[in-house]
């Protein structure tokens, strides 16, 4: 077995985000590479610098050479690296490994008990991992034809830090009940933010929304600034009201074709990114959600006014995009703008497909809006 080690130096303003850089970049191609057995990322901020250390394992030379190429001693850079680093190592330290024990990097999965309660519209299925302490718990609403399995992997990331989350699953999605009369606008989805936070009786909690649940986490964050310390958007919804009037009648009128069910697998697949294994997971969670309500809810977001919601939450906002959200009409451009971060080659779902880089971006915004 070998250690190959690599030293890089950033301000320390830039130490989260370089940090979650890292994630989408060196860490990831690390661990995709065949023959990586762990790898991990020390920091150390002080005197207004942070230095990272990075130390990888080897199954051989040959498995570096996988990841480095034939100069396996030179360094390897991605594009945004010249924009965060102020000292760099040129090249890498190979060690030989004469022994190692522990737990590499891939940790066990971890399963938590499932539930149900109460909501406006009939019963909610929900994940909680329970415990917590005093640290603010974190609250995750899926995206349109979603559940609760897409948060799983920063479920088991903050389990681990000792702080609570709880994942729902809105009417008509997973093992919710659908509605009955039908209503799936983006206004009443918040009513299943609401019934989960009274039947757990949560007074203060950072909400996470992905997608179109950016818009209702969003519109629920706005209705009760008080209760919500932080919102933290994944790839949120973008405004409608900014596509030109023919664009919108077009597509409100493509929602009643015979053959919607197509199109709307045909836009899952484009948006789902390049990783196959999540396509193919995205898809079936599809076909498992009632057309009707992925429909009504679409219909539903184009008259969404989020603009207007923007406005009506003051607090700790951050919005996670993937490259074709970074647009005039990306929620993060409404108004006066929010903080974002550009996760580059993810698709859509970017905690299915990049969950390092969310689990790393939500830690620094934890940090900062909800201390534990």
């Amino acid at each position: 077995m070998l250690a190959r080690t690599w030293r890089g130096v950033t301000k320390a303003e830039d130490a989260d985000a370089y940090l979650t850089y890292l994630h989408q970049t060196g860490l990831t191609h690390y661990r995709r590479t065949p023959g990586n057995l762990a790898a991990y990322c020390l920091r150390k901020v002080a005197d207004g610098r942070a230095e990272f250390l990075l130390v990888t394992l080897w199954e051989s030379m040959d498995a570096v050479k996988r990841f480095a190429g034939d100069t396996p001693e030179r360094a390897i850079f991605f594009p945004e690296d010249d924009r965060y680093l102020i000292d760099r190592d040129l090249h890498v330290t190979h060690y030989e490994v004469p022994f190692a024990e522990g737990q590499a990097f891939e940790p066990q999965r971890v399963r938590f008990d499932d539930f149900r309660v109460a909501g406006p519209a009939g019963d909610l299925r929900l994940v909680d991992t329970g415990g917590g302490g005093k640290a603010l718990p974190v609250v995750f609403v899926h995206g349109l034809a979603g559940n609760t399995s897409h948060w799983q992997a920063q479920l088991e990331h903050l389990a681990r830090q000792g702080r609570r989350g709880i994942a729902l699953e809105l009417r008509g999605h997973g093992g919710s009940t659908y509605p009955e009369p039908e209503d799936f606008t983006l206004e009443s989805l918040t009513g299943d933010i609401a019934a989960v936070v009274r039947a757990l009786g949560l007074r203060r909690f950072v909400l996470v929304g992905h997608s179109i649940s950016g818009g209702v986490a969003l519109a629920y964050a706005g209705e009760n600034p008080r209760q919500v310390a932080g919102l933290f958007l994944v790839d949120p919804m973008t405004d409608s009201r900014r596509y030109p009037e023919e664009q919108v009648t077009a597509y409100l009128a493509s929602l009643d074709a015979p053959d919607v069910a197509q199109a709307v697998r045909q836009d899952w697949a484009q948006m789902a990114g390049e990783r196959s294994d999540v396509r193919e997971r995205l898809l079936a969670d599809l076909d498992a959600t009632p057309l009707s309500a992925v429909v009504a809810v679409q219909r539903s977001s184009l008259r969404f006014d989020l603009a207007a919601a923007l406005a009506r939450y003051p607090g700790p906002k951050f919005s996670l995009v993937a490259p074709d959200n970074d647009a005039p009409h990306s929620l993060h451009r409404l108004g006066e703008g929010v903080a974002h971060q550009v996760v580059e080659g993810a698709g859509h779902w970017i905690q299915l497909d990049h969950p390092d880089a969310v689990n790393a971006a939500l830690d620094a915004f934890l940090t900062k809006s909800a201390p534990a």
